[in-house]
């Protein structure tokens, strides 16, 4: 299967994946993503462009202010950054963009990664971006304090059926225990609010 594609699979990909291994349980099992899971990232892509519809940036660290905070950027120069940061619609942000910042998240505080996060879950999920953001969404290690206080009830949701959906993926069988454990704690958030 080719490198660049990991949820947007289709059936010469799973017949490349046939040609490279004999791993009849692995075939298997991306053949289960693809017949029962893969129609439902469009549906997953939807309710996130419309939960996070309305995200404002805010006071938030954008996506230039973060990558110029990885390179030890100068005051002024992360104000000149942050003049260029989009601030009213994470639509607008392009893949390319997230690529090039790809290291942006660990600079993020809690506002600019909660309006960030349907632009790269999005561009993840189109295989758009490798870097392996929706592991932020339950490894703890990996994202700003605070963050899911910040979601609507409706936010969280999406993000729960996000994480529902890729722990079904084959490349996410060794993360089943921390999905369930992040899938597990945003309903006790919501039960909690």
């Amino acid at each position: 299967m080719p490198d660049d594609r990991c949820f947007r699979i289709d059936e010469l990909d799973l017949d490349e994946l046939r040609d490279q291994t004999r791993d009849q349980k692995l075939i298997d099992s991306f053949s289960n993503w693809l017949q029962r899971f893969a129609p439902r990232v469009d549906d997953v892509v939807s309710r996130i462009e419309t939960a996070f519809a309305d995200a404002k940036l805010g006071e938030g660290i954008g996506l230039f202010e973060a990558n110029g905070l990885d390179d030890y950027a100068s005051d002024e120069e992360l104000q000149r950054l942050r003049a260029t940061d989009e601030k009213l619609n994470w639509k607008h942000i392009s893949y390319s963009d997230l690529e090039r910042c790809n290291v942006s998240p660990w600079f993020f505080d809690a506002k600019g990664f909660v309006f960030h996060l349907p632009a790269f879950l999005i561009a993840e999920l189109n295989d758009k971006h490798s870097y392996g953001f929706i592991d932020r969404l339950f490894r703890r290690d990996e994202h700003p304090e605070g963050w899911r206080k910040l979601l609507t009830d409706r936010q969280q949701d999406v993000i729960i059926s996000t994480l529902e959906l890729i722990r079904e993926h084959p490349n996410y069988e060794h993360d089943v225990d921390d999905i369930d454990a992040a899938i597990q704690s945003l309903r006790h958030d919501q039960n909690a609010g």
